[in-house]
C-alpha cells in the first residue's frame, strides 16, 4: 500500500468514526461553517467524496444508498465505503491510489465537517488537543497525507469553536 493511500484510508476511517459520533447527529441541522450550508449537506458532501472514490474503484453505489439521509444512514453509508476502499482488487492488488489530491480533498471534508460539528459542542481542551494528536498520528510517516492532516491539525488548533470550556 502507498503512502498516499494509507494516508487517505486513515483519514475516510477518522471521517466514518466522526460520521457516526452522537455530536454529529444533535447537530445534524444545525448551522456548518460554511454559509447557508447545515451539518447535514457537509457529512452527506463528505460522504460523496467516498462514493466518488470508491467508484474510481469500481466498487461504490453512483448514487447514495437512502435518498433524505439521516445522521445514521449517513454514517451507515460511510462505513460500508471505507469498507469497500479497504479490499484487494482481483488478482491480489491494492485498488488504485486516490493521489495527493484526493488525500487534501477528504482532509478538506474532514476539517469542515469537524469544525461544523465542534462549534455545536463543549469540548475540554484536553480532549480536542488528543483528538488532534490522534487524527495526525494516523498519517505519521506518510509524505502527501501528513501535510494534508498536518495542515487539517494546525487549523483545528488555532479554532476557538473546537477547545470551548
Amino acid at each position: 500500500m502507498t503512502d498516499t493511500r494509507s494516508a487517505f484510508m486513515a483519514c475516510a476511517s477518522v471521517a466514518a468514526q466522526l460520521l457516526g459520533r452522537p455530536e454529529l447527529a444533535s447537530a445534524w441541522n444545525l448551522p456548518s461553517v460554511h454559509d447557508g450550508l447545515r451539518v447535514r449537506d457537509v457529512a452527506t458532501g463528505l460522504v460523496e467524496g467516498l462514493r466518488r472514490a470508491a467508484l474510481v474503484n469500481g466498487a461504490g453505489p453512483r448514487v447514495p444508498l437512502v435518498l433524505r439521509p439521516t445522521a445514521a444512514t449517513t454514517a451507515a453509508e460511510a462505513r460500508r465505503l471505507v469498507d469497500l476502499l479497504a479490499l484487494r482488487v482481483p488478482g491480489g492488488g491494492l485498488a488504485d491510489d486516490p493521489g495527493a489530491a484526493g488525500v487534501d480533498l477528504l482532509a478538506r471534508d474532514l476539517e469542515d465537517l469537524a469544525l461544523s460539528v465542534a462549534q455545536h459542542v463543549d469540548v475540554s481542551p484536553s480532549t480536542a488537543r488528543a483528538a488532534l494528536e490522534l487524527l495526525v498520528a494516523s498519517a505519521h510517516g506518510t509524505s502527501d497525507g501528513a501535510v494534508a492532516l498536518g495542515d487539517l491539525s494546525a487549523t483545528l488548533r488555532g479554532a476557538p469553536a473546537v477547545v470551548r470550556a
